[in-house]
């Protein structure tokens, strides 16, 4: 159910081919440019397709702007008020006495508080970023305004330090349960937000109880509609054209029926970005909605 990168990147004893070390590289600007620790395993999963990846990322970053910074806090906090609005939660209380954060130690409990901020924090951007190489993939140029901008600020906050990477794999008992939860929420990929607390089963399990009845609500759905839509109008926002050029794609081996593969994928992608986004925004509001640190 999860998304899986290309299999031989990051293989224990696996030496890297010329083509792997210009991924990686791609991989660690994305990390420094989007200001994330980790690499969003839905990007990741991306780059099983190197050609792509890395013409979609070039035609990409020159919009990581103050109107990509902008947009993505503008999603953020839509994510939020979306789990707001619906009836049966308006303020989902935070989990307190009773919780299963009442079992971590207080270092646990860092960890997992940081785990959730930077999750609900970069999941606007990896949207963002799906959404526009969706796009791409469908042939699909995005003309930007035209006005120059200042880059945003780029690399990892030093909040994020103390993160470890998101699982890329977990115990049965934990896989099993976000499968399900998966397709409860009607999706094909597993969002980033359930993996990255799969570390916490019980924090997990608990938070999804509290989750699942607002997802079956109508207005769980409104807000998705309205997170999708927010989204593409904060690509049409960005300053610079975004284009692939699918002559020189060809040339290196990317054929039409591969095209329509990562169209098709990113498509599924792009589709789980906003219940991924509300997710993030739920599991920060049930902590309490701890400030996000400093962006130093």
């Amino acid at each position: 159910m999860s998304t899986h990168p290309s299999p031989a990147l990051g293989r224990p004893g696996h030496q890297p081919r010329q083509d792997d070390a210009i991924l990686f590289a791609v991989m660690d600007d994305v990390r420094h440019t989007l200001r994330m620790f980790w690499v969003d395993p839905a990007l990741r999963s991306v780059s099983s397709y190197p050609a792509f990846f890395t013409a979609a990322w070039a035609t990409t970053r020159p919009n990581m702007t103050r109107s990509f910074a902008v947009g993505a806090e503008r999603l953020r906090r839509a994510a939020v008020e979306g789990v707001q609005s619906i009836p049966s939660v308006q303020s989902p209380p935070a989990l307190s006495g009773g919780s299963a954060l009442d079992a971590l130690s207080a270092l646990e409990r860092e960890r997992l508080v940081r785990t959730v901020q930077a999750v609900h924090h970069s999941s606007s951007k990896v949207a963002l970023v799906l959404q526009a190489w969706t796009a791409l993939a469908r042939r699909r140029r995005i003309p930007g305004t035209g006005q120059e901008e200042p880059p945003a600020k780029r690399g990892i906050p030093s909040w994020q330090e103390s993160l470890v990477s998101i699982p890329r794999s977990m115990g049965p008992e934990a896989e099993a349960f976000i499968d399900d939860a998966t397709i409860d929420l009607g999706l094909t990929t597993t969002p980033t937000a359930l993996q990255a607390v799969a570390t916490w089963p019980h924090f997990l399990e608990e938070s999804w109880r509290r989750l699942q009845p607002l997802s079956r609500a109508e207005d769980w759905g409104e807000a998705v509609d309205r997170l999708r839509r927010s989204g593409a109008d904060v690509l049409r926002s960005l300053p610079h054209p975004m284009d692939l050029q699918w002559d020189v794609l060809g040339r290196r081996g990317l054929t039409e029926d591969r095209r329509e593969e990562i169209a098709d994928h990113l498509a599924t992608l792009a589709a789980a970005t906003p219940v991924n986004m509300l997710v993030a925004a739920h599991l920060w509001l049930s902590l309490g909605s701890p400030e996000l640190p400093g962006e130093s």
